[in-house]
């Protein structure tokens, strides 16, 4: 029986390729019963050090997954397994195919063959994912042109890889100069040159990498932090706030300010103006007003940038996104699990920076009205935005002192009111 499973272990890895030196070697064996251990394990591993072998495997196993895809969408768990399967079998082809070079044992000719038929099974394994899976995608995308590259990278001789490295290395350090002088200094404008540089040619190689914010952050001051707040409602009634980035929950500093990093993916700013915007402002006026208790109003001289953040079209996917998140990870109250998610409210808060002279006061950095809440929308359980066209929606809702200098401790929340935290006391009945 051992003969057997060596045959099927053979099949698996090399599925239909190489069918005739599988076949040889499976009667190799069958007929050779007094083989040694030693002989056995060379036949093998001269099979197994072929990467054409592994890349077409994992070719064929990813074309089963975009013919599933196809005709079975509902194969989701069987896809996806073929997919994995695929994805390691072709890195490892790789793998195999880069040793043998590194080792004299092969040409930069079947190097370049293996990276192709690389670049091919990310193709077809993209291809194959879901619409919605689109961070894979994407990432999927990238591997494919990058495995494309390498494969014409290795064939050309020495000098032009040379020249190759060093203009992506010139690229590189040229993007992230872009990314730091393309904004603003204070009283001065940003350079010409630098920001249509970075519009132009470099935004989006910045952007992917994720090194945009890195730069910006410290160009020319930093700016102030965003912080998202969820309140998620269950249909029992009850409810729990979830807010990231949050130092009490972080074990050490440095986790707090990759978390800010989350938080900052959200805060891209949408270019256009919105439309009927006197018409909009008054509506969300009015509805404070109309509100119990009250939502403070928001004064027109204020400038429109100021009350008003319509996050970008990323943005609102990342929120999307996130908003489906809250639904998986707090899917039910504690030691309730019948009990569902009914909404989630996600406010964007943005932390303003104590001033040096506020700070030589003595007065403290975290502060209730240092923060600035811009209402981001209410999300159902699959993530998707329940009323695009409420009235509050990317709206202001300040935190402000009571105006009353004998209580200046007494807040006027508009945040917690709207989230519903606030409810009137009902006046007794029968008083004078």
């Amino acid at each position: 029986m051992v003969w057997l499973f060596q045959l099927l272990g053979l099949l698996l890895c090399h599925s239909f390729i190489g069918y005739k030196e599988i076949l040889t070697t499976f009667r190799y064996l069958h007929y050779n019963d007094e083989l040694s251990n030693m002989e056995m394990e060379v036949l093998f591993m001269n099979l197994l050090q072929k990467p054409t072998y592994w890349v077409a495997t994992a070719i064929t196993l990813a074309l089963l997954a975009l013919g599933l895809n196809s005709l079975f969408p509902d194969l989701v768990t069987l896809r996806v397994n073929l997919l994995i399967i695929g994805f390691i079998l072709a890195l490892a082809a790789f793998s195999i195919a880069l040793s043998q070079r590194l080792h004299d044992e092969a040409s930069n000719g079947a190097l370049s063959l293996t990276t192709f038929g690389l670049s091919l099974a990310l193709l077809i394994i993209t291809n194959s994912m879901d619409a919605s899976w689109d961070s894979l995608i994407l990432a999927g995308s990238v591997f494919t042109a990058v495995s494309l590259f390498l494969g014409i990278f290795v064939l050309l001789p020495l000098l032009a890889k040379k020249t190759t490295a060093i203009c992506f290395v010139l690229f590189h350090f040229a993007s992230i100069i872009t990314a730091v002088t393309s904004i603003e200094p204070p009283n001065a404008p940003a350079s010409w040159l630098a920001t249509n540089l970075w519009a132009y040619y470099f935004r989006h190689y910045l952007t992917f990498a994720y090194l945009n914010n890195a730069y910006h952050f410290y160009s020319p001051e930093p700016g102030p932090p965003v912080l998202l707040w969820s309140k998620i409602q269950y249909e029992d009634g009850t409810f729990r706030w979830f807010k990231i980035p949050n130092r009490t929950e972080s074990p050490i500093q440095m986790h707090y300010q990759r978390m800010l990093s989350v938080t900052e993916s959200t805060n891209v700013a949408s270019s256009q103006t919105p439309d009927n915007w006197e018409e909009k402002l008054q509506r969300r006026n009015l509805a404070g007003l109309a509100n119990q208790p009250q939502i403070t109003p928001l004064n027109r001289s204020m400038s429109q940038s100021y009350m008003f953040k319509e996050p970008a079209d990323y943005s609102k996917r990342m929120l999307a996104s996130y908003a489906l998140y809250l639904t998986k990870k707090f899917a039910h109250p504690a030691d309730k699990p019948n009990i569902n998610i009914d909404n989630i409210k996600i406010y964007r808060v943005t932390h303003s920076i104590i001033t040096p002279t506020d700070m030589s006061r003595g007065e403290n950095a975290l502060d209730p009205t240092l923060y600035y809440p811009y209402f981001m929308g209410s999300f159902d359980k699959n993530g998707n935005l329940i009323d695009p066209n409420d009235a509050f929606l990317y709206f202001l809702l300040p935190i402000t002192r009571n105006a009353n200098p004998n209580e200046p401790s007494v807040l006027n929340h508009s945040l917690d009111i709207h989230a519903g935290d606030v409810k009137i006391v009902p006046a007794k009945e029968g008083g004078n």
